[in-house]
């Protein structure tokens, strides 16, 4: 009996040991949300660039919840660029608040990303760029100073599982240093808007109706990217009217369908993209009268027409007789 329970411990050891190997054998694997630069020295009056970024370490995800936070007693977001982004697809547009200090958006992918393709030298794992400025004059402030952004924990990375599951996520923030003293003024953003040429990428407009959007009214729907400084802003025009900046979906205001809809796309550059739509061109039915009257006249000249030829025949009849007399 006691060999018998000298061998279960040893059984419930050995696999004990087993089990904790393999655990620690096995990778867990973290998609990663990080800013790239995560740390630099920046004085007053310059202007950087912060790139967000995103690792799967093998996931496939299609669905990406950023919420960040930065100084912003000293630090001024100036703009956000989508250029080169992975996201497509976006739920929530970059939202920024200046006086809390917190950028927001949430943006898909179309199928599925799986991570960087091994050799790619491009940004081909970038979510946006943002662009900081700091103040020519620090208010208050007299040494150097220490500024961070940081994810929050709202944050979220959904995997490609149709499920919408929610990936394990780590998430690793910048701290710069901020200078006291001024120096040459610096500006990245500036110098990528001047080198920017292109327009933004082709697109289409897509004319819908349906039951749950706009009370079953015509609407548009429109979207593209750019790939060097991203879309500023969308602007719509209906036939003769003005242009109107707009976001897809689009209520048209001629639910007749009746006029050229055109669609222009603004990237930061102020590089530009237009498209148009043609509308179908309808036939009006004609009112009753008009079609009697055409029956009538139509009738009328068919009638003319015979006996014409009624008449023409009954002359080449009478011809030949006409001769022998």
């Amino acid at each position: 009996m006691q060999n018998y329970f000298k061998k279960f411990e040893f059984f419930v050891v050995f696999f004990t040991i087993l089990f904790f190997t393999f655990s620690l054998a096995t990778p867990a694997f973290a998609v990663k949300l990080y800013l790239e630069p995560s740390q630099g020295e920046y004085r007053p009056g310059e202007t950087f660039i912060e790139e967000i970024k995103i690792d799967t370490e093998g996931e496939c995800i299609n669905v990406v919840e950023a919420n960040l936070s930065f100084s912003q007693n000293i630090l001024k977001v100036v703009d956000f660029s989508t250029g080169e982004s992975i996201l497509t697809l976006w739920v929530k547009t970059p939202t920024i608040d200046q006086n809390s200090g917190t950028i927001s958006f949430i943006g898909g992918i179309p199928g599925e990303y799986c991570g960087r393709i091994p050799g790619d030298p491009g940004p081909s794992n970038l979510l946006g760029k943002i662009i900081f400025k700091i103040p020519g004059v620090i208010v208050g402030e007299s040494k150097d100073n220490m500024v961070e952004v940081k994810f929050l924990d709202t944050s979220q990375v959904l995997l490609s599982d149709k499920m919408g599951t929610k990936a394990k996520l780590t998430i690793q923030g910048a701290i710069f240093k901020i200078l006291s003293e001024p120096g040459i003024s610096k500006d990245e953003w500036q110098e990528i808007i001047k080198r920017d040429n292109i327009p933004p990428e082709p697109f289409e407009i897509e004319v819908h109706q349906d039951h749950s959007v706009f009370e079953n009214k015509y609407f548009i729907v429109f979207s593209t990217t750019d790939k060097q400084t991203g879309i500023d802003y969308f602007e719509v025009k209906e036939g003769k009217k003005d242009w109107k900046k707009a976001i897809s979906p689009y209520l048209l205001e001629d639910q007749r369908l009746e006029s050229i809809i055109k669609v222009r796309a603004v990237d930061k550059a102020g590089n530009e993209r237009m498209v148009e739509y043609m509308p179908l061109v309808k036939i009006k039915p004609l009112p009753c009268r008009i079609i009697i009257a055409i029956v009538v006249g139509l009738t009328i000249l068919l009638l003319i027409i015979w006996i014409i030829l009624k008449l023409k025949r009954n002359r080449a009849k009478n011809k030949p007789h006409e001769q022998k007399i």
